[in-house]
């Protein structure tokens, strides 16, 4: 259904995941090189299935200060947003509104982590919050909505 994209392997090799993340499928070509992207699945003290999702920031990915750029923390967070949506409910989603605010920086060699979820969803719109941290540390929130295209192809 969806095309899919590989990592650079020397990103692979430099973004040295922590033990339980794996790489992810990617379907964009361009988050593909903003990745790479790594998820960790597991069982929270409820007993719940949970995710998260990590990258690490390499040279490629900063501006001008050597800190992670703010696109690339955006793009990460719409790939979280639509990930707490596709994880609920059948694609295809596409992002109507994304509002962010950034709170900390992100410097080369940092592995950040996101997670995102869903607050509501009324019709055919999905309503989502999430944060971005290095360790215990939030860096980043954003907030956004996505609309359900049912029986639409994406492009």
């Amino acid at each position: 259904m969806f095309p899919v994209f590989e990592y650079n392997a020397e990103d692979l090799v430099a973004s040295e995941a922590p033990d339980g993340f794996n790489a992810i499928t990617s379907h964009s070509e361009y988050a593909c090189h903003a990745g790479p992207i790594f998820e960790r699945i597991y069982t929270d003290e409820k007993g719940n299935e949970q995710w998260e999702r990590g990258f690490r920031v390499l040279p490629k990915h900063t501006n001008a200060g050597a800190m992670a750029h703010g696109g690339l923390l955006m793009t990460f967070a719409d790939v979280l947003l639509a990930t707490a949506v596709f994880k609920r409910l059948p694609p295809p989603f596409v992002t109507v509104k994304m509002t962010s605010e950034f709170l900390g920086r992100a410097p080369v060699g940092a592995w950040v982590t996101g997670k995102a979820w869903m607050v509501k969803r009324t019709g055919s719109l999905a309503f989502l919050e999430g944060q971005l941290m290095i360790d215990s540390k939030i860096i980043f929130t954003v907030s956004g909505i996505f609309k359900h295209r049912a029986g639409k192809e994406y492009g």
